[in-house]
């Protein structure tokens, strides 16, 4: 103390503790931030069961989980106008390589008519698709093929022999060419022409197919 009685130092009163049991037995308040939500499994996954992979289903039937639906295919549109003209195409072109061959080999064979029924059909199938007027138009177009690919191969004869142009040939010597063309004719050629008729029927329907 100070000569005059009064203390040097002035201390302030210190407060006593509270008891215990008034603030501390008080709830924690919330933080003044949200909490992040807990993440919890979706319902769906905790009950749905795993996929039994088995056999996949028949034809026609539902399939089961983990097999799609597959649909019945869908058939193929006929373009009959398409394939007639592929099909014309086609017989122009292997009646013209029938003459060549003949007048190259001077012989005719049923492989020749095979061949060209398989080229005219091979246009009409896969062009035209399935139409039931296919199939006749190949049997006729092939049996002109032969026919065409015979004069064709008299009129490479004339122009080689005396220099006869097509004019000539298929113009105003047409009836000379023809009975050219029919003299030429014997019982193979029955039978050359029968070939072709079928196979051009029965390969238009398989290439449709």
């Amino acid at each position: 103390m100070s000569p005059s009685g009064r203390p040097l130092l002035a201390f302030a009163p210190v407060a006593s503790a509270p008891p215990r049991g008034k603030f501390h037995d008080r709830p924690v308040p919330p933080p003044p931030y949200p909490q992040p939500p807990q993440y919890q499994e979706p319902q769906q996954y905790q009950e749905q069961q795993p996929p039994a992979f088995g056999p996949p289903p028949a034809f026609g039937q539902p399939a089961p989980y983990g097999y799609a639906q597959l649909g019945a295919p869908q058939p193929r549109r006929a373009n009959p106008a398409a394939g007639a003209a592929v099909g014309l195409g086609a017989m122009l072109a292997s009646a013209a390589l029938y003459g060549f061959i003949m007048k190259a080999t001077n012989s005719q064979w049923s492989y020749f008519a095979v061949a060209l029924a398989l080229i005219v059909s091979f246009g009409l199938g896969k062009v035209g698709g399935r139409h039931p007027v296919l199939p006749v138009l190949g049997l006729l177009l092939s049996l002109l093929g032969v026919f065409l690919g015979q004069l064709f191969f008299i009129y490479l004869v004339l122009h080689q022999q005396y220099g006869l142009g097509p004019g000539d040939v298929f113009g105003a010597e047409l009836g000379d060419t023809m009975q050219g063309w029919r003299s030429m004719l014997d019982f193979r050629d029955v039978f050359f022409y029968l070939v072709a008729g079928v196979e051009g029927f029965v390969f238009t329907k398989r290439f449709a197919a």
